[in-house]
């Protein structure tokens, strides 16, 4: 197993507990605010998707983004420009309503499209290859963001449905 292998193995887990936390939900439980400065899930998965196309297009490929390559803000409701960062609660509370199936659709797209630049690196890409958009922060330092970023946005999901359902539903 290298490095590829441990970092697809890495972000497949965190989809899956991700697809779990999602199984079954309703659009009002997606739509629910702990409080009314939290996020919901709905707006959690949509940035999560976001963020890793945006890091992986624009960032490093410094290419068109999948969302906007195939029209997903249109498809969603959403402006083609955003992606979630720094949202006000507002923003948040008044995200377009979606169907979670075409989000997911949208986050698979993306995933086999990282999937395919993380094999085609090699070792020492890790440490030589830049972000473009931040010089100082190897290909290494991006993917493991991406890895821990993604990891804790599919733990609030997790968490948000257990506030609302228990733990064991």
């Amino acid at each position: 197993m290298d490095f590829r292998d441990i970092l697809k193995s890495q972000m497949t887990e965190y989809s899956e507990a991700l697809g779990n936390a999602l199984e079954g939900l309703t659009p009002q439980e997606r739509r629910y605010q702990p409080s009314p400065e939290a996020n919901h899930i709905d707006f959690i998965v949509w940035h999560m998707a976001r963020v890793e196309d945006t890091l992986l297009n624009r960032a490093i490929l410094r290419r068109q983004e999948i969302w906007e390559r195939g029209g997903w803000g249109e498809r969603l409701g959403i402006a083609e420009s955003e992606n979630g960062y720094r949202f006000s609660a507002e923003q948040v509370t008044n995200l377009p309503e979606f169907s979670v199936e075409v989000l997911m659709e949208y986050y698979r797209a993306v995933r086999v499209e990282l999937f395919e630049f993380i094999d085609s690196l090699s070792e020492e890409d890790l440490t030589s290859l830049p972000n473009p958009r931040r010089p100082e922060y190897p290909m290494g330092d991006t993917l493991k963001h991406i890895v821990v970023e993604e990891a804790q946005h599919a733990g609030q999901v997790a968490y948000i449905r257990g506030l609302q359902r228990g733990f064991e539903s």
